[in-house]
């Protein structure tokens, strides 16, 4: 058991390691590199949005992707359909090898955009014939899942509103019965009775079996029962990556009474700690946990604990990114 401190390693060969057997892999990222051009400064140096990024989403799991804004993750799931080129690394989808030859979705695998950029004239029956013209497409759930969200066939594109819009593109992708469903930011458009609504649908898809979903989000309250696996990324970079499960029983949330030294931030234990009134918390590595202060109060985390945590540590808020938080990739590599 590695003690899921933060520590520096220089390649992910070099990460501890506890796993036996490798399971099925829907997507595979190793040490990806992507450069995009500044939009401020059309002549400046290419901008990194992602730097040498590693993260494996397993077949048959949930697996959300966070972290700050700007850190990387529509780029990150754009790379992974093809939609972007890359200037170093490798992409798996799908037992599929992406590469600058290969700018389609793969085989089995749909994808809803944070804002689907559709031609504000068409309609949704437009749609589902463009769709039916190149992939299998189910028109009678393509139909269904419209009424049932108050999405008119009919209705010019430019004229449906943001939610009505999340709902067309989840949808079009449903109807393509995906094995792999990438989704970036599913819920920020829709009202909170149409994100329970969808939950549970991508709970009624996983239920079929051989469905895998990598999904990017903020909603981490809502995630808190939902997904299996935690891949966080700052500045670029991986941070933290594992199951939400093996992760709880990895760090604890620590908190104690305020102590002067917590001001200087020197306890190498503390992974992000923040101190609000009389109480500082942090997570803590469980081989750490002996020996606290009284006063101490240790717990499990919750999902949105472990991510605000590791991003304070890694340095999200703009400054200099810190190394990962490793943990054990538990049925992952």
């Amino acid at each position: 058991m590695s003690t899921a401190r933060p520590e520096q390693h220089d390649s992910p060969e070099n990460r501890p390691r506890t796993d036996v057997r490798e399971p099925p892999v829907a997507v595979r990222v190793e040490e990806l590199t992507v450069e995009l051009p500044s939009q401020e400064r059309p002549y400046a140096a290419p901008l990194q949005a992602v730097r040498e990024l590693d993260l494996t989403v397993p077949t048959g799991q949930i697996t959300a992707l966070v972290g700050a804004n700007g850190a990387g993750k529509t780029t990150a799931l754009r790379t992974m359909i093809g939609a972007l080129p890359w200037s170093r690394g490798k992409v798996e989808v799908l037992g599929t090898e992406m590469g600058p030859a290969r700018v389609a979705v793969p085989e089995g695998a749909s994808f809803v955009p944070d804002s689907p950029d559709y031609p504000d004239r068409w309609t949704a029956r437009r749609l589902a014939r463009a769709h039916g013209a190149t992939t299998p497409f189910d028109q009678g759930r393509f139909d269904a899942r419209l009424s049932a969200h108050g999405v008119p066939l009919d209705r010019p594109v430019g004229r449906l509103s943001r939610g009505q819009l999340t709902q067309l593109a989840l949808s079009a992708a449903l109807a393509r019965d995906p094995r792999l469903l990438i989704l970036d930011e599913p819920f920020a458009r829709l009202d909170p009775l149409a994100r329970t609504e969808l939950v549970d649908e991508l709970r009624d898809l996983m239920a079929l079996g051989d469905r895998t979903i990598l999904l990017s989000t903020h909603d981490l309250e809502g995630m808190e029962r939902f997904v299996d696996r935690l891949v966080v990324i700052a500045d670029g970079r991986t941070v933290l990556e594992g199951d939400v499960e093996a992760l709880r029983e990895e760090l604890l949330l620590l908190e104690r009474p305020r102590q002067a030294s917590d001001e200087r931030d020197t306890d190498p234990s503390l992974i992000g700690p923040t101190t609000s009134g009389d109480t500082t918390s942090a997570l803590i590595a469980v081989d750490d946990a002996a020996g606290l202060p009284p006063g101490t109060v240790l717990r499990r985390p919750a999902v949105s604990e472990l991510v605000t945590h590791c991003l304070r540590a890694a340095g999200a808020s703009g400054h200099e990114t810190a190394a990962p938080v490793t943990t054990p990739r538990r049925g992952a590599e």
